[in-house]
C-alpha cells in the first residue's frame, strides 16, 4: 500500500450517482486514503490524482473510453456491423473486470424489478456474451476499470444494449454477494492491485458456470 501514500483521489459524481460514490468512499478509506467527491470535473486532470468518474459528462481531456462510451448509438453501430450482434434495448448487466492483465467476468445482474446479483445464464450464453465484451473492449482500448455490458437474451442470441466504463446503480446489487464486490473491484483496477478471481457468495450462480478466462 505504501505506493497509494499521499495521493489524491476524486470521485466525480451528480445526485444520481451518489449512492455509488458513497459506497466507492467506503471502500478506498480502507485503505486509509482521503477522497473527495465533486459534481464537475476539472478541464483537465491534474497529475497525482486518481480520478474516479462516475458519469461519461467529462471532458474530452480524459481517456477516450469515456468519449466512446458516450456515443451509444456509435457503440451499436460498430457491433453490429463488426460483430454481427443485434443491438436494442437490454435489462441485464455483465460486469467486465478489465485489469492489467485482462479481463474478469463477474455474474450477471438483472434490473427488474431492482438490481439482484447472480442472473443464471448458461455456458452457451456466456460465452458470446464474453467475446463480445472483450472485442468491444479490446477496440475501445479499454483502461483498468469496472465495465457493465447492458444487454438482453434473445431467442437464440445476444442482443447488446451499451457499455459504461465505471460501476453504477445495478453493481450495489453485489454488495454481500460477490467477493471482492464490484466496488472494491474497481477501485482495484483504478490503482492496479493485483485481482485475480471474483467469487459469490456461497457458491450460487449456476453449474453451468464456466472459468471467467483471463487473456493476456
Amino acid at each position: 500500500m505504501a505506493r497509494l501514500v499521499n495521493l489524491s483521489i476524486v470521485i466525480i459524481a451528480g445526485a444520481a450517482e451518489m449512492a455509488v460514490a458513497e459506497e466507492i468512499a467506503r471502500v478506498i478509506a480502507l485503505d486509509r486514503l482521503n477522497v473527495g467527491i465533486t459534481p464537475i470535473a476539472p478541464p483537465t486532470p491534474e497529475p497525482g490524482v486518481i480520478y474516479c468518474p462516475l458519469t461519461l459528462d467529462l471532458p474530452d481531456t480524459f481517456p477516450a473510453i469515456y468519449r466512446h462510451c458516450r456515443d451509444r448509438l456509435g457503440q451499436r453501430a460498430w457491433v453490429a456491423a463488426e460483430l454481427n450482434y443485434p443491438t436494442g434495448e437490454g435489462d441485464l448487466w455483465l460486469p467486465v473486470i478489465w485489469t492489467a492483465k485482462g479481463p474478469l467476468y463477474g455474474e450477471a445482474i438483472t434490473s427488474e424489478p431492482s438490481p439482484s446479483q447472480p442472473f443464471h445464464l448458461k455456458d452457451q450464453q456466456r460465452q458470446p456474451l464474453y467475446a463480445l465484451a472483450y472485442q468491444l473492449l479490446r477496440h475501445y482500448e479499454a483502461i483498468p476499470s469496472l465495465y457493465l455490458l447492458k444487454f438482453a437474451l434473445g431467442a437464440e442470441d445476444i442482443q447488446f444494449d451499451h457499455l459504461l466504463p465505471f460501476p453504477n446503480h445495478a453493481a450495489l446489487a453485489s454488495v454481500g454477494v460477490q467477493t471482492p464486490d464490484l466496488l472494491t473491484c474497481h477501485w482495484l483496477c483504478l490503482t492496479g492491485q493485483p485481482l485475480r478471481d471474483v467469487v459469490i457468495s456461497g457458491g450460487v450462480g449456476g453449474s453451468d458456470r464456466a472459468p471467467a478466462p483471463v487473456h493476456s
